[in-house]
This record gives C-alpha cells, sequence and structure tokens, in this order.
C-alpha cells in the first residue's frame, strides 16, 4: 500500500448495534454507508459533492463498480475501526477512488476499490471531471492497490431465479433511484443465514441500470465455479440491473 498518498480523509468510529449483522459482525451494508461518507465528505473539501455539481452543472455522482476484498472475520459489535479514502488520477470520463478499513490496531479488515462517473441530470449521458470542477491538483493515488475487477458477462436463465421484489420509497435515495446500498441489500438475500454465517472473502458489484419506485427486480443465483456465486438482477423486461459476484469461506 505504498502508493497510498500522504493525504487521505479518515474516519474512526465505535460499530454500534444498528451496524452489525445477525451475527453480531460488521455488516457489509453499513461498511458501504461509511464509504459513502467518508467519500462525499472528501468531495466536500474538494468542492465537487453532490449538492455543487448538482447546483452549478446540474450533474450527479454515479458510482458504477464496487469490489471489496476481507482479511479475516469482520470486526464486532463495539469494536472501534477506522476507515481511509483517497481517489486515484482521473480517466477521461470514469474516476476511482479506494478505501481501507482497519482494526483498533491499524491492521486493514477490508480493502475497496470503486468506480465512479458524473451524469448530466436531464440528459443522463457523462461528464468529463473537468466539466464539473474536479480540481487536478488534489493527491491521488498513483496506481490502485486492489486487483482487478472479475469479469461477469452471462445471459440471464430463468433457472437460477430466486425471488422478485418491488421497490419501494425505502428503496430510494436522493435522486429517487433504487439505493446502491439497497442492491446490496436485495443480493445478500438470495442466501440463508447458515450460508451467511460464514465470512466474506471478497463482493463485487456492477451496477448496469436505473430502477425506480414501483418497478419490480428479478434476482437470480447461479455458482461462479470457483467457490462463489454471481447473484445478478433483471427488471420484467429483462434489462439487467446489477451483477454480483459473493465469494465466502
Amino acid at each position: 500500500m505504498n502508493d497510498i498518498p500522504d493525504k487521505i480523509l479518515a474516519k474512526k468510529f465505535e460499530i454500534s448495534s444498528d451496524r452489525v449483522d445477525f451475527k453480531e459482525r460488521y455488516d457489509l451494508r453499513h461498511l458501504m454507508n461509511d464509504f459513502h461518507d467518508i467519500a462525499g465528505k472528501q468531495a466536500t473539501l474538494y468542492g465537487i459533492d453532490s449538492d455543487i455539481i448538482g447546483e452549478k452543472y446540474n450533474a450527479m455522482w454515479i458510482v458504477t463498480r464496487v469490489r471489496i476484498e476481507f482479511y479475516g472475520s469482520m470486526p464486532r459489535w463495539k469494536d472501534v475501526v477506522s476507515a481511509e479514502t483517497y481517489p486515484l488520477l482521473p480517466g477521461i470520463v470514469r474516476m476511482e477512488r479506494e478505501a481501507v478499513f482497519r482494526r483498533a490496531g491499524g491492521e486493514p479488515f477490508a480493502m475497496l476499490g470503486s468506480e465512479w462517473c458524473v451524469l448530466d441530470k436531464t440528459t443522463g449521458k457523462p461528464k468529463r471531471p473537468v466539466q464539473v470542477g474536479y480540481p487536478a491538483d488534489i493527491p491521488h493515488a498513483s496506481r490502485a492497490v486492489m486487483s482487478e475487477y472479475t469479469p461477469m458477462r452471462f445471459a440471464a436463465d430463468e433457472s437460477d431465479y430466486v425471488f422478485s421484489h418491488v421497490a419501494r420509497v425505502s428503496d430510494l435515495d436522493l435522486n429517487r433511484h433504487f439505493n446502491n446500498v439497497a442492491y446490496i441489500t436485495l443480493g445478500l438475500d438470495a442466501f440463508s443465514s447458515k450460508e451467511l454465517s460464514a465470512d466474506l472473502v471478497r463482493y463485487e458489484i456492477a451496477f448496469k441500470a436505473q430502477c425506480y419506485e414501483g418497478e419490480e427486480l428479478r434476482v437470480y443465483r447461479r455458482p461462479s465455479g470457483d467457490g462463489g456465486w454471481y447473484v445478478y438482477c433483471c427488471k420484467t423486461d429483462g434489462t439487467r440491473v446489477f451483477d454480483s459476484l459473493v465469494k465466502l469461506k
């Protein structure tokens, strides 16, 4: 992790009872919420948060892919942990951001990589970073610490079908789209509590399409062939909403 820049944003917090799963472990969904929180705070420091780019440029941040590697069991209720985040050098349209989650002693328990872009609210088309005031002189990591994303290219198969869910108000984010973390919840519901009693080793999700209140989502699951599972989701018209990979110990 020598390529992590010196100037990063860190957050230290105690894991409360509302942030753990049924085994009192720090929950993946709350880890994602904490990542969004520190990423948003750093964007505010640089003058490119959602409020600013929304008002000035009619634009919004969209996360397109996330991958997380886990080291050992997740921390537990009442443990004190910290999180750090930093951006990588932006591309023409795509931008990447990583985060490290650490135990109280400083050793990492999760490493997160993510891919982002900025969309025009009216057209839905991507904007370049320079078009929304992205500052080129902020500290960036010179290269990614995380490994590459897993290719997830396969057709939907009805034999993989697990259950359906209709998007409700509680699933929506500030833009009235189905919330990214709600997608994670939806995908994890394809497993039983017995299966999810095992520790996570790797988690990936690629967001393919937006979903809105009232739309029905069909959730599917199939073996990945290497001990993990692909969990994916489609609308009733066949539109792919997300692909994910779940690997358990």
